[in-house]
C-alpha cells in the first residue's frame, strides 16, 4: 500500500481513535488525570499561587529536558546534563562574585563553557566511535570534578535583580497568574517545532535518528549532526541552570546533581522515543507538566517525600508500559 493510500485510510478513522493513534496521547490523559485527582485531593491544587509554582517548576524541568532530547532525537544520551549545568553555574558565581562582572557578560560567558563541553562531548562520540553512554558518563564526572575543585563546594551569591526572571509573573491578579519562565519555555516549545519541522537541519536530525547508516547514505553528514546535537543539548543545560540560579538566587555547584533523571523522565513520559528518529511537542510539554504535577501533588497530599523518587519511577515504568500498548494497538489499526 502507498504512503498516500495510507494516510487516506488514516483520516477515515474516527477522530477520537486517530487521537489515541499519536504518541502524545497517553501523556494528554495523564495530565489531565493528574489534574483532576489533585483537585480533588488537595484544596489549593489549582490556586493562583501554586500555579505560579508549578509554571516555574515546569519551565526549569521543560529546560532540563529539553537539554536530553537534543540528542534523544539522534538515539544518543547525554549523562553530563546535570553536570555541565552545576559546571556553569560555578562559572557565572565566581563572575559575579568573585570578578564583579555583569549579569549580561556572566551569562553570555557561561553559555560559551556550555557550548564548549558539548563541541567536546560531539567530538568525542565521533573521532572515538564509541558509544553515547561511555563518552558522557565519563565526562560527567570530569565536569562535576571541575564545578567542585573550582568551588570547593561553597556558593556564590549573585548580582542583585539577576533572580527578576526566575521570579518575574505575568497574568498577575487573575486566576492563572503564572511564571516568566514559563513563557519562556513555551518559546522554546515553539522554536522546537519550527526546527524539527520546517528546517533542514531538523529533518537530517530525526533521519539520523531513525536510521543512521541510511541517512549517511543519503549524503546527510550524520558526525556534524550528532556534534551539533551535543552542543545545542549542553547549551541547553547552561540556560537551564541560569534559570535555576536566577529561581534560587544563589549560584550551587550542587545544582544539577538529580537532573539526569528528570531530563530523562520528561522524555521517556512524554511518548518521545529513546531510540531516536521521534519528536512530539505535545507529548513533550506534557511530560515536563507530569513530572511537576507529581512532585508538587504528593507534597500537597502530605506524602513522605523520601518516597519521592519511587514514584515518579513507578510514574516513567507506568507510562513507558501505557505507551508501549498505545503504540502496538496503534499498528493494528493503521495497518
Amino acid at each position: 500500500m502507498t504512503p498516500e493510500a495510507k494516510r487516506g485510510d488514516v483520516r477515515k478513522i474516527p477522530v477520537v481513535k486517530r487521537f489515541f493513534l499519536q504518541s502524545y496521547s497517553s501523556a494528554v490523559c495523564a495530565c489531565i488525570l493528574l489534574v483532576a485527582i489533585f483537585s480533588i485531593f488537595t484544596d489549593s491544587f489549582l490556586s493562583s499561587f501554586n500555579l505560579f509554582n508549578l509554571s516555574r517548576t515546569i519551565a526549569s524541568y521543560g529546560f532540563i529536558a529539553a537539554a536530553q532530547l537534543m540528542v534523544a532525537v539522534i538515539g544518543g544520551m547525554n549523562l553530563a546534563v546535570g553536570a555541565v549545568g552545576g559546571l556553569t553555574t560555578v562559572v557565572v558565581g565566581i563572575l559575579m562574585q568573585d570578578m564583579g562582572v555583569s549579569s549580561g557578560l556572566a551569562v553570555a560567558v557561561a553559555l560559551c563553557v556550555g557550548i564548549l563541553c558539548g563541541l567536546l562531548n560531539g567530538y568525542l562520540i565521533t573521532r572515538l566511535r564509541l558509544a553515547p553512554f561511555v563518552i558522557t558518563l565519563a565526562m560527567q564526572f570530569v565536569y562535576d570534578g571541575l564545578g567542585m575543585g573550582i568551588s570547593h563546594g561553597y556558593s556564590y551569591k549573585v548580582n542583585e535583580g539577576f533572580d527578576s526572571l526566575g521570579r518575574g509573573r505575568v497574568f498577575t491578579g487573575t486566576p492563572f497568574m503564572t511564571s516568566q519562565m514559563f513563557m519562556l519555555f513555551l518559546l522554546l516549545v515553539v522554536v522546537l517545532i519550527v526546527l524539527f519541522r520546517y528546517t533542514r537541519f531538523g529533518r537530517n536530525v530525526l533521519a539520523v535518528g531513525g536510521n543512521e547508516s541510511a541517512a549517511r547514505l543519503s549524503g546527510i553528514n550524520a558526525d556534524s549532526v550528532i556534534i551539533l546535537c551535543n552542543v545545542i543539548s549542553c547549551a541547553l543545560a547552561a540556560v537551564a541552570a541560569m534559570l535555576w540560579t536566577s529561581r534560587t538566587g544563589t549560584a550551587s555547584p550542587t545544582t544539577g546533581q538529580d537532573w539526569m533523571l528528570y531530563s530523562f523522565a520528561v522524555v521517556a513520559i512524554g511518548g518521545i522515543s529513546l531510540n531516536g528518529g521521534s519528536f512530539t511537542a505535545v507529548g513533550f510539554l506534557c511530560g515536563a507538566m507530569i513530572l511537576t504535577m507529581v512532585r508538587n501533588g504528593l507534597t500537597m497530599m502530605s506524602v513522605d517525600i523520601y518516597f519521592e523518587k519511587a514514584f515518579i519511577g513507578a510514574v516513567i515504568l507506568l507510562a513507558v508500559s501505557v505507551e508501549s500498548l498505545r503504540s502496538k494497538v496503534a499498528r493494528r489499526i493503521v495497518n
